[in-house]
């Protein structure tokens, strides 16, 4: 953890602490165990062999590539997917939208606006079904779990100008339903990352990081109605971008996600601790400047 500027380590032990003592006292026994289903591969497992993988465009060509995980916190060979990606001024994970059991992705064309369905085959992407319109409006979209309860997968959006952030309930058919505001100032913070249910108590959470201080603060679920006050777990994000969501990439049982450095052009996994933060982020790549990550 020495590639974060840190008074932070004092503030990821002082957090750290906090949050441990705060699941402690707030849920029972039966509550501690990883809930069945909220940090499963199905989430980001879009080759069908059950681990966990990553899925990001090369922005110098459009090809969008696959980096299969390999269970234990790396990757295995990539893979083109599909190529002309380059429209796309967002690309995000989606989980399984469509409820076919195969993880998918959404991404929005900067010309356009339009929101597109990518839905996975187990090979690569479906031709882009057209989902929303007028999304430019939005300064981060996130998606992948299920924040109203329902079972299906939703998206988050931020909208710019005002800071609400908005609930798209998934239907299960790699559609949204009806929009509701579940956040406010939500333009003070980036890197909004959907990483799942990260302290385990059976709701998913999110992550993102302010502006204020660069430092990322955890928000714990449901977000049916918004999401509990951000707790902080880390400083040190001015020098990181990217975050990503990336399910059990090691195979631990916890919801780890990505973050870029880009002085030194080196990828970073976080390790969820199933507490809300992380136990340690060793490298696991480098010359990922190039790339959008989903």
């Amino acid at each position: 953890m020495n590639h974060l500027n840190r008074g932070a380590a004092r503030c990821l032990a002082a957090a750290g602490a906090v949050l441990a003592a705060a699941a402690l006292l707030a849920a029972p026994a039966a509550a501690q165990a990883p809930p069945t289903g909220l940090v499963a591969a199905g989430n980001y497992d879009y080759d069908g062999d059950g681990l966990d993988d990553v899925v990001a465009r090369r922005d110098e060509t459009g090809a969008l590539e696959l980096w299969p995980g390999d269970g234990a916190g790396g990757f295995g060979p990539r893979a083109v997917v599909a190529r002309d990606w380059g429209g796309l001024d967002l690309i995000e994970t989606a989980g399984d939208l469509n409820g076919d059991g195969r993880a998918d992705l959404v991404g929005r064309m900067a010309a356009t606006g339009a929101l597109n369905f990518y839905a996975g085959n187990g090979a690569g992407f479906d031709p882009p079904v057209r989902i929303g319109r007028g999304w430019e409006v939005m300064t981060a979209i996130a998606a992948g779990h299920d924040y109203d309860g329902d079972g299906l997968r939703d998206l988050l959006a931020v909208e710019a100008g005002t800071g609400t952030l908005w609930l798209y309930p998934g239907t299960g058919t790699g559609t949204h339903g009806r929009r509701t505001a579940i956040g406010a100032d939500f333009d003070r913070v980036r890197e909004l990352t959907a990483v799942g249910d990260m302290n385990e108590d059976g709701h998913a959470d999110v992550v993102a990081v302010r502006e204020s201080d660069e430092c990322m603060y955890f928000y714990a679920g449901p977000g049916s109605e918004g999401f509990a006050p951000p707790v902080l777990f880390d400083c040190g994000w001015d020098v990181m971008e990217s975050a990503a969501a990336v399910g059990d990439f090691d195979g631990d049982g916890h919801a780890d996600w990505l973050g870029r450095e880009r002085a030194a052009n080196l990828l970073y996994l976080f390790k969820g601790d199933g507490l809300g933060g992380y136990g340690s982020s060793p490298v696991v790549d480098s010359g990922w400047n190039s790339m959008t990550i989903a």
